[in-house]
This record gives C-alpha cells, sequence and structure tokens, in this order.
C-alpha cells in the first residue's frame, strides 16, 4: 500500500514561503528537525543530511528528462523525514520565493543557526530571476521539444541561483550540503505548478502516457516513487500558498545590458556537422562577444533547420568544447548568460528571446557529474574540462527572418557579491552545428 503522502489525501498539507514559515509556528520544528539531521553522521540511513546530498549525487537527472519530477519526489521523501526527525506530523518544506526577496533570507546567514552553511560566496540571486520560462510561447513541457518549460526553468532561475550562491551550491554532487538548497528546490517544484495551473495551452504529457512508465529512486533506505504520482502535488499529499507565476523581476534585472567586449578569437575550420567557430576564449568580469562568419552553404543549412517544421531544438546547436573553471571561478559567486545575435544596438525584444543557455560553474559540474556516471562513477571524472551544447534552433525562430553572414554569441557576466574579478573559465572551442 502506497504511503499516505502519495495517495492523493483529501487533507493537503500547504508549503508556505519563507517569511510566512519563520514566523509561523513550525519553525522551531523545522530548526530541530534540520539540527538534527545535520548531526547524524551515518550517511547510510535517510536520518542524517548526508544520505539525501549522497542520493542527489548518485541519481538526480539534470540537463536531461524527468529533472523537475525526480526532484518533486525526492522533496517529497525529504520532507517526510524532517517530520520524523522533528517528530511534528504537521511540518512542511517551505519555499524561497526570490522573485520577491532575492536575498538569501538572514537565517540562513546566521553563522549561529543550523541553516547556515560556510562558504558561500553571493548572498542576491537576483540575476537568476528572468522571466523567460514563463514566456506564453512555452506551452511543451518535456525537453526535445521545442517551446518547452523543463529546459528552460533549469536554465533560469534553477541553475542561476545555484552559481550565484557558489560554495557548495554550485556543485552538483554536494549542492544538498547547504540548507539553502532545499527551500530553493522547493520554489522551483511551485514554480512548475504555477506554469501547469496558468493554462493557456500550457501542458504535459497526459497522465496515461508512456512517460510516465516507471519509477524515481532515491536510494536503497527511501522506497521509490512512481512517476505518474509526480504529475501534481496534490497526488502527493501537499499544495503551495501561492501557485502565480512570477509576473515581474526584482531589482534592477531589466536594465539594459552591459557593454560587451568584442573578442577577437583564432577562427576554426569548417567541418563535417561543423559549421565554423572559434578557438581560445577566456571569460572574466566582462560580458565578450565572438562572432562565427558562415559559408554559403552553412547559411543555408541553418535556414534550412530553422524553416523546416518538426525539427528538433538542437538541429542547430552552440557547442562549448574543453569548458573548464579557474582556481577563482571554482568560488562561484557569477555565472554568464549566452545569448545569440545579439543586436549591436541594443536589444530589439526580449532578453529572454536570444537566451540559449547560461554558463557557470553549476553547470560544469553538471556536465562532470554526467561524465562520472557514464564512466562507472569514477570521482576522477568530476575534474576537468568538459563539452556543452546548448540546443540553438528555439532562438533563432524567435529571430528569423535575420541575415545570416554570422552568428555573434555573446557570453553576458552576472554576478553577486564577492564574484571573482579574474578570469573565471576558459573554454577552447566554441562552434556552431547543424544535423
Amino acid at each position: 500500500m502506497l504511503p499516505r503522502e502519495i495517495m492523493g489525501a483529501t487533507s493537503l498539507r500547504t508549503r508556505p514561503s519563507w517569511p510566512a514559515f519563520r514566523d509561523g509556528p513550525l519553525y522551531p520544528s523545522f530548526l530541530d528537525a534540520v539540527r538534527k539531521m545535520r548531526a547524524n553522521s551515518d550517511s547510510t540511513r535517510p536520518g542524517s543530511w548526508a544520505y539525501w546530498t549522497n542520493v542527489h549525487a548518485n541519481y538526480c537527472p539534470h540537463r536531461k528528462p524527468y529533472f523537475l519530477a525526480w526532484h518533486r519526489g525526492f522533496l517529497v521523501r525529504f520532507e517526510a523525514q524532517l517530520r520524523k526527525a522533528s517528530g511534528n506530523s504537521a511540518l512542511v518544506l517551505p519555499y524561497w520565493n526570490y522573485y520577491e526577496h532575492p536575498m538569501i533570507p538572514a537565517e540562513f546567514r546566521d553563522s549561529t543557526s543550523p541553516l547556515y552553511q560556510p562558504n558561500r560566496t553571493g548572498s542576491d540571486v537576483s540575476g537568476a530571476c528572468t522571466l523567460g520560462a514563463f514566456d506564453p510561447t512555452l506551452i511543451n513541457f518535456q525537453r526535445g521539444k521545442t517551446d518547452a518549460f523543463e529546459p528552460a526553468v533549469e536554465t533560469a532561475p534553477h541553475n542561476g541561483v545555484h552559481n550565484l550562491i557558489g560554495g557548495a551550491m554550485d556543485n552538483i554532487s554536494i549542492s544538498p550540503r547547504d540548507p539553502i538548497f532545499w527551500v530553493h528546490h522547493a520554489n522551483i517544484d511551485r514554480l512548475w505548478d504555477a506554469w501547469v495551473l496558468a493554462g493557456d495551452g500550457r501542458h504535459m504529457p497526459a497522465k496515461t502516457a508512456s512517460y510516465w512508465s516507471g519509477s524515481f529512486h532515491y536510494g536503497t533506505a527511501v522506497s521509490s516513487v512512481k512517476r505518474v504520482n509526480t504529475y501534481a502535488p496534490s497526488i502527493l499529499g501537499y499544495r503551495y500558498d501561492d501557485t502565480a507565476m512570477p509576473a515581474s523581476q526584482p531589482n534592477n534585472l531589466a536594465a539594459p545590458l552591459p557593454s560587451i567586449q568584442e573578442v577577437f578569437a583564432t577562427p576554426l575550420a569548417v567541418q563535417g556537422g561543423s559549421l565554423g567557430g572559434v578557438g581560445g576564449l577566456a571569460l572574466g568580469p566582462r560580458s565578450a562577444r565572438v562572432r562565427i562568419p558562415l559559408t554559403e552553404e552553412g547559411r543555408n543549412r541553418v535556414r534550412s533547420r530553422v524553416t523546416t517544421p518538426g525539427q528538433a531544438a538542437d538541429a542547430v546547436r552552440i557547442v562549448l568544447d574543453g569548458v573548464d573553471l579557474t582556481s577563482a571561478g571554482a568560488r562561484g559567486g557569477f555565472f554568464y548568460k549566452i545569448l545569440l545575435n545579439l543586436p549591436a544596438q541594443g536589444l530589439a525584444q526580449p532578453e529572454q528571446t536570444y537566451l540559449v543557455g547560461t554558463l557557470g560553474p553549476f553547470e560544469i559540474s553538471v556536465a562532470r557529474h554526467a561524465r562520472m556516471m557514464a564512466g562507472g562513477g569514477s570521482p576522477m571524472a568530476m575534474n576537468g574540462p568538459v563539452r556543452l551544447v546548448l540546443p540553438a534552433r528555439d532562438v533563432l525562430s524567435r529571430i528569423w527572418p535575420e541575415p545570416l553572414d554570422a552568428l555573434t554569441v555573446s557570453f553576458v557576466r552576472v554576478d553577486a557579491g564577492g564574484a571573482p574579478q579574474s578570469d573565471a573559465i576558459a573554454i577552447d572551442r566554441v562552434s556552431v552545428e547543424a544535423d
């Protein structure tokens, strides 16, 4: 028989925002549970904080299908353990709505609190709070489809929040060590629920679709969760006190982009699927742009992939090879928004129109993690340069028609307090590929 929290109980627990939770009756139980779990040194048991960090490192999908659904089950199983540790059956996991309160809550910055994590780099995540995932054109859910919500919300705000906080949060293998991880992911889960409830053509695969076949696993000491039971929070026995999509960005995020430095890197040959590129790029505190000329054949191939219906989102892609962090960059507190064919004279459309992805320590750790898992779990794979592939067809279709003599790739720096002011990321090659 299924546990109560996945039976669709008629009485749903409500997950509140952090300010309401902090001032409510459940806050002392939450602190007590976190304190007990962090003090538990038995990483093989779910009563310890380390157990959940290890589960995330060994099972979580990032830049893969089920990113949102797997984490929904993860939070539910963790939340049940909080209740067990505290002895309070009413305890819930709150969420941090950084679109309204972009500073890490003060309680997480108090060094005497069990919510404190040392070695964070930044505390203001305003720069991650874009509205691209909530654009009305994003009506599909799963990655691999055009105009899909899941990869968009993973890119922003999810990845940016990890990057700007830095410390443990900018490394996929250890990010749940930081208590802020849990209220961050509760907010990502809430944003998914808000996207579904907004309607207006937004849709997920039907509950009867094969997409929901199978189960998610969370280690040998915790029961699995059927994928279909992550379809909606109500199936898992909870809801959110606010299910509205963000309508505005915090602080001055919507201000014009900073000046972008033109970088003249070494041209790369056109061969095979590559339509050209440049080599040898160092990204530091300034935003940078590279220009990739296209041959006539390259222009025709890109035009064909953009204008032919039914093409995959990665039919045209930006490929970053040999991407590595400097020692300064490993501290986090920054990331780069990667924008395609950004007008030199300023934004003609909203910024998200041009956004193909983000690049920071967290994205690099995700790529290293995928390499480690594919290679049988060798920890050596969590070091060294990686390859990142960013689907670009959707962006090109949004800005079409436009002259295609060249594609420009802009790396727009976003900082939080304490970000490194020296070279942070090195890239061997930036290239454009098309099937």
